[in-house]
């Protein structure tokens, strides 16, 4: 309740300012200040409920639908780069980070050329433009087309590590950032309601590219990715396979578990936000960006998937955002027989982070999926 009270105490400031105002031309002219003080207080003490359950969430609210982009550390990310022996160089916030600031040469002018050449811009609805990445696959024809989708505050860069891995499996990858992320254009975010149609555009412009009609379209989405991928799937048609790492089980649920954020040692922990404020900001995060968000529920929309769509469910043991419990009720609830669904928990891992943690692994569950994949 710390981080609540605390905002509310500061929309009580401008309304306290003007009226020690107030006071002081009463003390300036000789007037009596004592009913004026008396008033004050019981106002301001009406007024604090207020800020607290309504000024409040509908300003964090307004903030999340109109704010919410990619963290600083990987604004600067124009690409994804090949090295000489043709594999992603993965990128990180702190290479970014050196090469801003002139601390380490940044790579032969040919790489970062290659790299804006993979550039490509993907119009969406709503007047969005979205950002995306082609990286060929390392045989022609590919083994399939993968569509990857990244997670909330990140880019395309997140998508880099396990984009290599599908390529190392004959794989075409583009690497997609939806509305508000990444170089994309900037809309009110809705955690994967709107997202979703962002997916579905760039899925058809793939789909759009000589050579590219009948290849196997695989998509994958990490954290809230999956969300925008599972709520995208009914409308793009001849999906191969899909990828869910992290998953999202249902929006609210799922921001309300980000809100009130507690891990120890963690000094974001002190800025979480506990019920009922929680679900209070959710729903003034679904008014702003004029949404339903209680209706938006990945599970239930790939629990009605084709029973021959082979699907990969990944989790984390130590994740507390998308907890084991909940991923497991996720897989739990898909159409497929056993043999087209397959649910991996990596015991040590944290949230979307197995792919990096566990390449190992994660490649034999790749390697399961492409052989798996529908035609």
């Amino acid at each position: 309740m710390i981080f609540p009270l605390l905002a509310a105490l500061a929309f009580l400031l401008p309304t306290l300012g003007l009226s020690a105002l107030v006071g002081l031309v009463l003390l300036a002219r000789g007037r009596p200040q004592r009913r004026w003080w008396r008033f004050v207080l019981w106002s301001h003490l009406a007024l604090l409920p207020v800020h607290l359950f309504a000024t409040f969430p509908l300003a964090l609210g307004y903030v999340g639908s109109r704010w919410i982009g990619t963290r600083p550390q990987e604004r600067a990310y124009a690409g994804p780069r090949l090295g000489a022996d043709g594999r992603i160089a993965v990128q990180a916030w702190k290479g970014l980070a050196a090469e801003q600031a002139g601390e380490v040469a940044p790579p032969p002018s040919d790489v970062l050329a290659a790299a804006r050449a993979r550039t490509r811009t993907v119009p969406s609805v709503d007047g969005v433009t979205l950002r995306a990445f082609r990286v060929e696959a390392p045989v022609e024809p590919p083994k399939a087309v993968v569509l990857l989708v990244h997670g909330l505050f990140r880019s395309a860069m997140e998508l880099e590590p396990i984009a290599q891995l599908f390529r190392d499996e004959g794989c075409e990858c583009w690497l997609v950032e939806p509305r508000n992320f990444g170089g994309s254009s900037r809309a009110p975010f809705t955690a994967g309601v709107r997202e979703s149609d962002d997916i579905i555009a760039a899925a058809r412009f793939v789909r759009s590219q000589p050579g590219r009609e009948r290849t196997p379209l695989v998509l994958f989405g990490v954290s809230m990715g999956t969300a925008a991928v599972a709520l995208a799937l009914p409308a793009i048609d001849g999906v191969a396979g899909v990828v869910l790492d992290a998953p999202i089980d249902d929006v609210p649920s799922a921001a309300r578990r980000m809100l009130g954020f507690d891990r120890d040692g963690d000094v974001r922990s002190k800025w979480r936000v506990d019920e009922p404020w929680a679900s209070l900001v959710v729903r003034a995060l679904g008014w702003w960006s004029d949404v339903d968000l209680a209706s938006a529920c990945p599970s239930d929309v790939l629990a009605t998937l084709p029973h021959d769509v082979p699907v990969l469910v990944v989790g984390a043991g130590l994740d507390d955002r998308a907890p084991p419990a909940t991923v497991e009720r996720l897989f739990a609830r898909l159409p497929m027989h056993a043999e087209r669904c397959q649910l991996w928990i990596a015991p040590a891992a944290r949230h979307g982070r197995v792919f990096l943690e566990q390449p190992d692994g994660y490649r034999e569950r790749l390697r399961w999926l492409l052989a798996h994949l529908r035609r």
